[in-house]
């Protein structure tokens, strides 16, 4: 198992931002289908998400004023980098970050890009934002956003009633004083089509595909629309991951008993209390929770989660984001010093 240590880095705050919008997910099911999903949003964990409502908004929109809040105080001469985890970026081209650093008024000589990824994006784009900023000796921001309401089918019942949208922004600085992080990451490229948007270069644009449709899983939606092969994602994070976290904490000589908090990447209510059973943490203490009001938000959900349910957040955790790949990322790191400036809601 490969493994990453990173010193001297922390994070110095973190701060989502949310459509005032919501909708509650019992009037949803039974506006748009016919049996009764009672037991089936109970299972899934969500009453509510917040979606969009204007098509101007995008998850950088989203990102751009939880961006404002992590950098009040803060000199803008001391940011090295922004990164941005997106899959559902404003344009094929240029890149998100590139755009977040003029309207933050950032300065013109940081690096900016982005990475496309999602489900375990969040670990991802914080272990490229640490090596950075490790590196650079600067602070550097992460944003994370996603709008999936854009590209879910209200009338397929495997992704309508669990993708929310939202933007975080995370603030790391270098600190040498700070706890060591750990990163560890698995891929398994050949499950690819078990969350896929076939929504690129592979697909060239065609007007069929904007029709909606009835595919062979009995989901009904647009070509480009995420389709989600549920039975296989639900066996990888309760068969798979387990493996790896394992693997992880053998490698580490560390134990779930040294950890005090679980943040999960926010996928499903029964997948996620089953995963941390297996890894030895107990879900009504240790893992909080926040898709019960958003949703499945993408590689978002962990910052969302942060954002959302840890008041004064701090001490050692265990984060991990697992699906869409398929791939899963562990993070080992301290939570010691960082500001919460919790969930903006913004009409959009």
């Amino acid at each position: 198992m490969n493994i990453s240590t990173i010193k001297g880095v922390r994070i110095q705050a973190i701060a989502a931002c949310v459509p005032s919008h919501t909708v509650n997910n019992r009037v949803f099911a039974s506006d748009h289908f016919s049996e009764d999903l009672t037991n089936t949003i109970s299972a899934l964990g969500v009453e509510e998400r917040h979606v969009c409502t204007s098509e101007e908004t995008t998850a950088l929109s989203l990102c751009i004023p939880a961006a404002q809040k992590v950098l009040q105080g803060v000199d803008l001469e001391e940011i090295g980098a922004v990164v941005m985890v997106t899959l559902t970026p404003d344009c094929l081209m240029p890149n998100n970050a590139s755009y977040a650093q003029h309207l933050l008024g950032l300065p013109s000589g940081i690096a900016a890009f982005d990475i496309n990824h999602a489900c375990s994006g969040f670990v991802y784009g914080l272990w490229n934002a640490a090596l950075l900023c490790q590196n650079l000796q600067k602070k550097v921001l992460l944003l994370d956003g996603d709008v999936n309401s854009k590209y879910v089918s209200p009338t397929d019942k495997s992704t309508a009633l669990l993708f929310g949208d939202a933007g975080t922004a995370t603030l790391l600085t270098p600190d040498n004083d700070a706890a060591e992080w750990h990163f560890t990451f698995h891929t398994d490229g050949s499950n690819r089509d078990a969350i896929l948007m076939r929504l690129g270069f592979r697909y060239p644009i065609k007007k069929e595909y904007l029709d909606s449709q009835v595919f062979d899983d009995g989901g009904k939606r647009r070509f480009i629309d995420m389709q989600m092969d549920g039975r296989k994602v639900f066996d990888y994070v309760v068969e798979t991951v387990p493996t790896l976290v394992s693997a992880f904490f053998d490698e580490q000589e560390t134990a779930a008993e040294e950890f005090s908090l679980l943040l999960l990447h926010q996928a499903n209510q029964n997948m996620l209390k089953r995963l941390a059973r297996k890894i030895g943490f107990d879900f009504r203490t240790q893992m909080p929770v926040c898709m019960d009001k958003y949703g499945n938000t993408s590689s978002v959900s962990i910052p969302l989660t942060i954002a959302s349910e840890l008041k004064d957040p701090a001490g050692h955790v265990l984060m991990i984001g697992m699906g869409a790949g398929l791939a899963t990322g562990i993070a080992d790191l301290s939570l010691d010093g960082m500001v919460n400036y919790g969930v903006l809601e913004e009409s959009v």
